[in-house]
């Protein structure tokens, strides 16, 4: 082999989610890879909450942990083409 992996490689917790090579051009490969990131800094910040006692850094926290469901959420949407800005953008390109 000549040293190049073509495979993304990335874990949460005892599971290991494989996508297609790195340099793909497709938009699910790196939405994927993306949303999975997301889970793994949602599910940090919350189990930090836990962790820590300083109420601001709690709120601030729960307030990451918020925004990244969010944007994780905008990344689903895409894929599903569920929101109409989605569509419109699929339509004039289309």
């Amino acid at each position: 082999m000549n040293g190049r992996n073509p495979h993304v490689e990335f874990g949460v917790s005892n599971n290991t989610m494989k996508t297609r090579d790195e340099n793909s051009a497709e938009p699910q490969v790196h939405s994927a890879h993306i949303q999975q990131q997301l889970d793994e800094l949602i599910q940090h910040a919350r189990a930090d909450v836990e962790r820590v006692t300083e109420p601001r850094f709690q709120a601030l926290l729960e307030t990451t942990a918020e925004v990244l469901t969010g944007l994780k959420t905008a990344y689903q949407h895409y894929g599903e083409k569920s929101e109409k800005a989605w569509g419109a953008v699929r339509a004039t390109r289309g």
